[in-house]
């Protein structure tokens, strides 16, 4: 709501909130005490009169079927009324027709300002003043007319036409009017519904729908059907309507909506011979409730657009025969019931437990997860602590142990200064610099500095936040923008962009117009490490303040930062104030700095991030057949029943690679459930050289990686010699230790791990020279120590396991000459 100075500016919006009950043709009308009345354009009016979700003729459709269409809006200005939120009268005395009677309207409420989404879903604003709100609901009357005789009333009777009439041919017999003109039938209804069972299966059973219309002035567009049955639960297949569930309660699912294909079936055309819809339906019998006895395969309730209709009497519904079985698996059920009664008391419980299950005892667990290959989880056993007890003779105790340690260090180890000893001065520098001063504030250009060597934020991007130390408000934003305008209501003249105590900001997106652009801003929020890319690493943004100081010392500096890259794991420290930052003019012959500056400072810490690691490594050699895999449930198995096996017809939907707005994860069926694998390969083994192959592999249908990067600590890392399809920087936290590298994609070749598929994976061979005083294969050396995927630590296989040397290669070449020749000189003592 826009207020002026003499008169107001209003949207007023209508939401459908109704699953299956919509208005059609003519549409709604809506009237109020002190305004005339007022009836929705028609298609086809001018561009200067229509505003969003306007000129559809006054149809609305309803919640269940179209959500999108279930809206209707105009837009108008009043005057001679109030022109703050406390001088505003609200309407009274609110009908609506849609397009008949059968609604009626509370009075006007207050309630909290409406928030609207910007275009690009990443900003929201707020009506100036409260909204006045009118909630309307229905109400039917309660007279129902046996059927089948004038089911629907007689009332039209005298003026129907049959069917054979020749009056159907005459021109404007179809023209839509409000009196209905009925074909002539015994029951006398604009609308019949026919519900026959068709068919019976082992498993299913087959149901026929049939849709007609008997009036011929009306047809009906985008028409709904629902039914009510126990059976709709296991609803198989519809083949010519939409479908859809609707649970108003979650332990109940025995309703749906029917609704037509669009373009096909979702008109219902007037009387005649094109006046009917119809489809099948097949449904999975519940061996436990199904029958066809005593009508139990009929409906229970019926509504067509959303009104009940009339059943017929129950007693006259079609009977079995006599020589139908009562119930054609009762034998079946009986037999099945004594087989499983039998296996439970016969099958012995002394059923020892597998290494998986025996090690979730040893750690506490009480679930564990057990599998019979690499590829999928094969059976869950549920377990007690009793059951841990008994059949590991209350080995629990260590597990406890282990778990009190675990949350012991967790406890020591402080969430505001995380530390990264492969990077221990990384972390991300917001600084704040005080441009210019203005009437009510200053303008200050915030810069976001991304000092982590190997760490980034990916795509959606970062998410900054911060607490107003007073009552400032954000007038203007260039470069980023605030995720929501807050109340601005007390603001009748420039309203402020953002008006929150507690504002959140996001980075702009790219192509925005140059008038919206600033130094180092529109990437999407997307941070470059500081050793992959450091012009990347810098997002900065220009914010024009209000409500603030004037003055150095009246400035007063914000609070509470936090920062979302793009989700948890970062903590911010206060606000500080540094020495003014000093800026070099593009000819570099003179400087400039700052009029105030400030710092905040944010590290991470990956146990804030993640519940569980978020990529696992598996093993392999030239010199061994046996694969090392990631260790089971690695990332933790949270996600198991929502992936998707790589052979499913599912990954052939469109839009099955879209991300969600929570960033959700669709993963592939594997046994360690992570996004992302790393798998090292020690390829060959030359006199002087052994050569190592890495493959990352995306097993995340929803997400890419642009500019990731792959960290491994193995100590023959200061001996690289040639990396072939990756790039590779050395890290080197302490200058006397150099153990560490980077690896990330070649700019427009590889820099980019596409989503899960044949194209989710890339990979690369190192060439490195052997370090003869170190190097060996024995005990897993040739293995990295820690490897790290965008900055967050992977899980590693137990040491155990590790491809060990055949038993067939000497354990020392010069083992037994060195045995020769000991026993030789004492021979010789002797002799």
């Amino acid at each position: 709501m826009c207020l002026t100075t003499i008169v107001f500016q209003a949207t007023v919006t209508m939401m459908n909130y109704q699953m299956y009950r919509h208005i059609m043709s003519p549409g709604w009308t809506l009237r109020w005490v002190w305004a005339k009345e007022r009836s929705d354009m028609v298609h086809g009016v001018p561009y200067n009169q229509q505003v969003a979700n306007c000129c559809k003729g006054g149809v609305v459709a309803s919640w269940g079927q179209d959500p999108s269409a279930a809206v209707s809006a105009f837009q108008l200005t009043v005057g001679s009324a109030g022109t703050s939120s406390k001088t505003v009268r609200k309407p009274m005395n609110f009908t609506l027709l849609g397009p008949g009677q059968g609604y009626t309207c509370s009075q006007a409420n207050t309630v909290p300002p409406s928030i609207f989404i910007s275009s690009d879903g990443r900003r929201q604003t707020q009506a100036l003043t409260q909204p006045v709100a009118s909630q309307c609901s229905s109400f039917y009357s309660s007279t129902i007319t046996d059927c089948p005789t004038c089911t629907c009333g007689c009332q039209n009777k005298e003026n129907c036409i049959t069917s054979d009439s020749k009056i159907e041919s005459i021109v404007g017999a179809n023209t839509t009017s409000n009196a209905q003109l009925l074909q002539c039938t015994q029951h006398m209804c604009p609308i019949r519904v026919h519900w026959h069972v068709k068919l019976n299966y082992v498993a299913y059973w087959r149901v026929k729908i049939s849709i007609t219309n008997f009036n011929y002035r009306l047809n009906y567009s985008q028409w709904t059907l629902v039914v009510q049955h126990p059976n709709l639960s296991n609803v198989t297949q519809v083949f010519s309507f939409n479908y859809k569930p609707l649970m108003p309660y979650k332990s109940t699912n025995d309703t749906g909506m029917f609704y037509g294909l669009k373009f096909y079936d979702d008109v219902l055309m007037e009387a005649g011979p094109d006046g009917n819809v119809q489809s099948e339906m097949i449904l999975e019998k519940d061996m436990n409730t199904f029958t066809f006895q005593q009508g139990w395969a009929f409906p229970r309730k019926v509504y067509f657009n959303g009104d009940e209709c009339v059943m017929p009497p129950p007693d006259s519904y079609p009977s079995l025969p006599n020589s139908a079985n009562a119930n054609p698996i009762a034998s079946s059920t009986l037999s099945a019931f004594l087989l499983l009664l039998f296996l439970a008391f016969w099958v012995p419980h002394s059923t020892s437990l597998s290494t998986p299950t025996i090690r979730a005892c040893d750690l506490g667990e009480l679930q564990a997860m057990e599998f019979n290959n690499h590829t999928d989880p094969s059976k869950e056993s549920k377990l007690d602590a009793g059951d841990c007890c008994q059949r590991r003779h209350c080995y629990l105790f260590p597990g406890m142990k282990f778990i009190f340690l675990a949350v012991l260090y967790v406890m020591m180890v402080s969430p505001t200064e995380a530390y990264d000893p492969l990077d221990p001065s990384g972390n991300i520098t917001i600084k704040w610099d005080v441009m210019s001063w203005t009437p009510d504030g200053y303008v200050a250009a915030v810069t976001m500095n991304n000092f982590q060597m190997y760490r980034g934020i990916t795509n959606p991007g970062w998410t900054l936040g911060w607490n107003w130390a007073k009552k400032e408000v954000i007038w203007t934003m260039i470069g980023a923008q605030a995720t929501e305008q807050g109340d601005c209501s007390k603001f009748k003249g420039g309203v402020p962009h953002c008006c929150k105590r507690n504002p959140t900001v996001v980075d702009l997106l790219p192509g925005v117009p140059y008038n919206q652009q600033y130094t180092n801003c529109c990437k999407g929020g997307v941070l470059g490490s500081w050793a992959q890319d450091p012009s990347g690493s810098v997002s900065a943004f220009q914010v024009s303040v209000g409500l603030a100081g004037t003055s150095n010392k009246t400035v007063k500096l914000p609070k509470n930062f936090t920062l979302l890259g793009p989700g948890p794991g970062y903590t911010c420290g206060p606000a500080k104030i540094v020495p003014s930052t000093v800026f070099l003019t593009s000819d570099r012959r003179r400087k400039t700095q700052a009029l105030m500056t400030w710092n905040v400072t944010c590290t991470y810490s990956q146990f804030l991030a993640y519940r569980n690691p978020s990529c696992c490594v598996s093993f392999s050699s030239f010199y061994n057949e046996t694969i090392t895999p990631c260790p089971s449930c690695a990332c933790g198995c949270q996600n198991k029943k929502n992936c998707i096996k790589s052979n499913s017809k599912l990954l052939h939907r469109a839009g099955v690679n879209t991300p969600k707005k929570d960033n959700s994860p669709l993963l592939q069926c594997t046994h360690h459930m992570c996004p992302i694998r790393v798998h090292w390969h020690v390829k060959l083994n030359y006199k002087d050289y052994w050569r190592v192959k890495i493959a990352i592999t995306n097993f995340n249908y929803r997400m890419n990686y642009s500019q990731w990067t792959l960290v491994a600590q193995h100590p023959n890392l200061n001996n690289v010699t040639q990396v072939f399809s990756f790039d590779y920087k050395p890290l080197v936290a302490y200058e006397s230790i150099n153990d560490t590298g980077m690896f990330y994609g070649m700019k427009f070749y590889n820099d980019l791990l596409m989503e899960a598929g044949p194209l989710g994976n890339v990979q690369s061979e190192v060439l490195l020279r052997k370090d003869q005083d170190t190097f060996t294969f024995k005990q897993g050396w040739a293995f990295p120590r820690k490897v790290y995927f965008n900055g967050d630590e992977c899980m590693l296989p137990p040491p155990d396991t590790y491809p060990f040397l055949p038993s067939s290669a000497y354990a020392n070449p010069i083992a037994t000459s060195t045995v020769a020749a000991f026993l030789f000189l004492l021979l010789l003592s002797i002799w």
